[in-house]
């Protein structure tokens, strides 16, 4: 099966990027048949809340090819996933600049939304081709036999046998909070053995409570273990907090939060745990590692297992041209790739470009060019795990880049990602000061803003600097359809590739 003369899609996934894949591949009226695959009971992604925690969670974890089991809901019978979203969860990302247009949709946000009024939006956006979700459905394995896609799934009902269905193309949109990272530290194994339940990952946090009068060592300064830190002050003895670099979550110092060095080595004799600094701590009840989660596909194992893997050490995704497209395979695209970004906008511009690759109204560039790409990013880059990272104006001008490819054609046909106004791209400019004044006004009077003038007139921000910087699409390539780049493109992309000093991925 070629791109362009694609009739049957698979949706991986019913959370945001699964979502604007199936509205625009539909928007498209181009595709026979669509078929949106979903694990949970409802559409919502990482936003569906759930008391339930994984047990299954090993410590260390390091290996990116560990299928995450359900658990089993006694009531329903079905499988059941926990989540990694905690009860008091609110969004880094101010409302009028975070989720796509949904004009029917009347519900108001507050500046900063709550988790549930997250996944209340989704499913509203879920429900005009809800018809099209089969809901409690596992997948296990996606592999090309014969041209075609094979995906194999399994129903909710426990002891359910799986099923299997042919496509032409498929949109992974599984997210990446599923599988946590726990890094293999010095003597953790042997400290988890000896003192069973005392680390954990952040995905088990749920509220405060059940860490009571403990003393807890939080271990990362990004955004979930910032906000982790902040809540448990409220009920536990004492908070550390283990970190490495500053912090590139919005927010002030707190200063019940004791801040300490990144950790050297766990000691299983005496319950300590020994710092890079130098320093021990011998009071520490209960480790929290709020550590990210692994890039991780189970079900592709075809393609992890062959020459091009998507998947190797859980650092990134390889072989991403746009960071989604599979460039040995475009009739598989990987959304939701890039860090740092808000995932709504960006996962819906992938969405939109792939759509109108896959109906033939776009062109995919040759594959020199797509290469090139890939070998581009991994020059630019320090770690791998920094590959997909699109900081602020990369991702505006991302969603950008991609609105400008959607309008080479013709007409107003599809959906187009939304477009980035001066006034949008100067707020995401300023997230973090917008935050920590969301936050201080939270804490001086009980209630959630409703707007940034609520803020200014609350005496928290000052008036907003508007961003007047330019748009720059250089960093992902030429605005002209892919059937446009000449020869001289191509040998230019492939001289560069393999110039001296080039960096394998």
């Amino acid at each position: 099966m070629t791109v362009g003369s694609i009739q049957r899609v698979a949706v991986l996934g019913a959370g945001a990027s699964g979502l604007s894949a199936t509205k625009a591949l539909l928007e498209e009226k181009a595709f026979q048949r669509i078929k949106v695959f979903e694990r949970n009971a409802a559409a919502g992604g990482i936003w569906n809340y759930t008391d339930c925690v994984d047990a299954s969670i090993t410590v260390p974890s390091t290996d990116p090819f560990v299928s995450m089991e359900p658990l089993v809901d006694e009531t329903s019978k079905l499988n059941a996933w926990a989540g990694a979203a905690y009860d008091n969860l609110i969004t880094n990302v101010p409302s009028p600049i975070m989720f796509f247009e949904s004009p029917n949709y009347d519900k108001e946000f507050t500046y900063f939304s709550h988790r549930s009024a997250v996944a209340d939006f989704l499913r509203h956006y879920a429900k005009e081709f809800d018809h099209l979700i089969s809901y409690d459905s596992n997948v296990l394995d996606v592999r090309k036999e014969d041209g075609a896609w094979i995906v194999t799934y399994q129903p909710g009902e426990v002891g359910s046998s799986p099923k299997k269905e042919a496509f032409d193309a498929v949109v992974v949109a599984t997210g990446y909070f599923n599988l946590p990272y726990v890094p293999d530290v010095k003597g953790i194994a042997e400290y988890v053995e000896k003192y069973p339940g005392s680390i954990l990952h952040s995905k088990v946090y749920r509220t405060p409570e059940p860490y009571k009068d403990k003393t807890v060592l939080v271990v990362g300064n990004a955004a979930s273990g910032t906000d982790i830190s902040n809540q448990l002050v409220a009920t536990t003895k004492k908070v550390y907090k283990s970190v490495r670099s500053e912090s590139s979550a919005p927010g002030k110092p707190n200063p019940s939060i004791k801040e300490v060095a990144e950790i050297d080595f766990f000691d299983p004799e005496d319950k300590s745990i020994h710092l890079k600094d130098g320093d021990i701590l011998d009071d520490v009840d209960l480790v929290i590692y709020a550590t990210g989660y692994l890039r991780s596909l189970p079900f592709l194992s075809q393609i992890n297992q062959g020459s091009h893997p998507l998947i190797t050490d859980g650092s990134c995704v390889r072989d991403l041209y746009l960071h989604f497209v599979y460039i040995e395979d475009p009739t598989l695209a990987v959304l939701g790739t890039p860090r740092f970004v808000l995932p709504f906008r960006v996962s819906q511009a992938q969405a939109c470009y792939i759509a109108r690759v896959w109906s033939g109204r776009l062109k995919l560039p040759p594959k020199a060019i797509m290469d090139y790409f890939v070998r581009k990013r991994c020059q630019e880059v320090e770690d791998p795990r920094m590959i997909h990272d699109l900081k602020f104006p990369e991702d505006a001008d991302f969603c950008e880049y991609i609105l400008a490819l959607c309008k080479l054609i013709p007409g107003d046909h599809g959906v187009f990602p939304r477009k980035w106004t001066k006034l949008e791209r100067s707020l995401r400019k300023d997230i973090a000061n917008l935050k920590v004044a969301f936050s201080q006004y939270v804490e001086n009077t009980g209630r959630y803003a409703t707007s940034r003038e609520e803020l200014v007139q609350a005496g928290l921000l000052g008036p907003l600097e508007i961003d007047d910087s330019d748009t720059d699409f250089s960093i992902f390539g030429k605005v002209i359809n892919g059937d446009q780049y000449t020869e001289e493109d191509i040998l230019e992309a492939t001289r560069r590739m393999h110039a001296p000093g080039t960096l394998e991925l």
